[in-house]
């Protein structure tokens, strides 16, 4: 409990103002006050002070809620609220210990080439006897009722060769060759597991768009997943490892940025990596050396490199709408820069929907935890999409793509998502 009990300081803060209900994705659908964050910290509070335990009541209470940090940016008094209940998620796997099935994926994703790369590329082969085609745009429908996957629930496609595997980027690697004449500026990127294993065509227009900007590209080989993913269901051990494992992968070459076209994965290496790794003086400078160089590739693209794609609007015009990711646009602030990049696309136009930074519904497990939660969400970014009349949503984020896609589907709107660089 030492995790919670650091942040008593924190939950006293909170004066129940009930302000966090009206920006709370997973109040809008539920209703009832343990949905709130405020409920969520009482909650919290009166498990540290002995008078409930943890129940099955209390675990499905703080499992609710998307991580988005609506409550936190609009709290009054500045409460942690996320933060908080990370370290009761924390709490609870420090006592129960992870799910088998979650501990072992976790485990895995520690090493890129290791047992879940191959048993990736085996469901890869097996994928069209368990999904089935949508006819929508790169996505498979369950065909039964699947554990964690339930059924008719949309899913991207494995990718038949995963982008850190892919021969030109491999190419890339530390050592490798690299592609650009250009060497004014040396950036390493990082892909992240959405891009490495299902959409390896977004890591492919990145590349291709910071080339085209004149840097030298390296891709790390040694990179695993960013550890949010575990941090987020409360297994801050693994997340650790995985976070000190990158920190190692990065050091090995010199760079002057690091960049990924993940917002999650970016959140997690500029902010969560000091939470998990700044412990003692000398971890906590390597650190700050590692995350003081990362961007999100929109923010290198516009900021640091003032990329300008040449637009040629010869052609069919595309009307755009954009997805604020949680992680990018709330927490890291970075809301500008995505559209900046949209509005270099060819024939595009920009048109604003109502709503943009709300949450889609997939973050802080909630998804895995409860899927049809999360497609509730989903259906008001989804309506909000189809009021804006755009044929393509653009957002910032792999994850964001996959719920989005699932949830245009589920929905009924004729949409089409796309990451900003594949824009370009």
């Amino acid at each position: 409990m030492s995790g919670l009990n650091l942040l008593r300081e924190e939950l006293n803060k909170c004066v129940r103002c009930g302000t966090c209900r009206s920006v709370c994705p997973v109040v809008w659908i539920i209703g009832r006050e343990t949905a709130s964050a405020r409920g969520k910290l009482a909650l919290i509070q009166s498990y540290l002070n002995g008078e409930i335990g943890l129940s099955e009541t209390y675990l499905k209470h703080i499992k609710e809620c998307t991580l988005c940090g609506a409550c936190k940016a609009n709290c009054p008094n500045g409460v942690n609220t996320t933060g908080i209940i990370s370290a009761a998620r924390a709490d609870s796997v420090e006592k129960l210990g992870v799910p088998i099935a979650a501990s072992l994926v976790f485990k895995n994703l520690l090493n890129t080439g290791g047992l879940m790369a191959g048993a990736l590329r085996i469901a890869t082969r097996l994928q069209s006897l368990l999904f089935k085609d949508a006819n929508v745009e790169r996505g498979l429908l369950s065909r039964f009722a699947l554990p964690v996957i339930g059924n008719n629930r949309l899913l991207p496609p494995l990718a038949r060769t995963f982008f850190l595997e892919l021969p030109e980027v491999r190419e890339m690697a530390e050592g490798g060759a690299t592609g650009s004449t250009r060497k004014t500026l040396r950036v390493a990127f990082y892909a992240g597991c959405g891009i490495n294993y299902l959409m390896p065509e977004v890591g492919k227009a990145s590349i291709e768009a910071l080339k085209k900007a004149g840097v030298e590209v390296v891709v790390p080989s040694a990179q695993v997943c960013c550890g949010m993913p575990a941090y987020s269901m409360g297994d801050v051990k693994i997340a650790r490892e995985m976070a000190l494992k990158n920190i190692e992968a990065f050091e090995a070459g010199s760079y002057d940025y690091i960049t990924t076209s993940c917002a999650t994965c970016g959140w997690g290496l500029k902010n969560l990596f000091r939470k998990l790794l700044g412990d003692s003086p000398e971890m906590k400078s390597r650190v700050e050396a590692f995350a003081s160089k990362v961007r999100d590739i929109s923010e290198l693209l516009v900021n640091e490199l003032h990329y300008k794609a040449a637009r040629k609007d010869n052609g069919p015009e595309r009307v755009v709408t954009y997805h604020d990711p949680c992680h990018l646009g709330r927490n890291q602030g970075v809301r500008d820069e995505p559209r900046e990049v949209i509005k270099m696309g060819d024939g595009v136009v920009l048109k604003e929907m109502k709503h943009p930074c709300s949450c889609c519904g997939l973050g802080g497990g909630l998804s895995i935890s409860n899927y049809e939660l999360s497609m509730e969400i989903t259906k008001r970014k989804a309506e909000s999409v189809r009021e804006s009349g755009a044929e393509i949503v653009a957002t910032a984020c792999p994850g964001c793509m996959v719920q989005l896609r699932d949830g245009l589907h589920r929905y009924g709107v004729k949409a089409k998502v796309m990451h900003v660089v594949e824009l370009l």
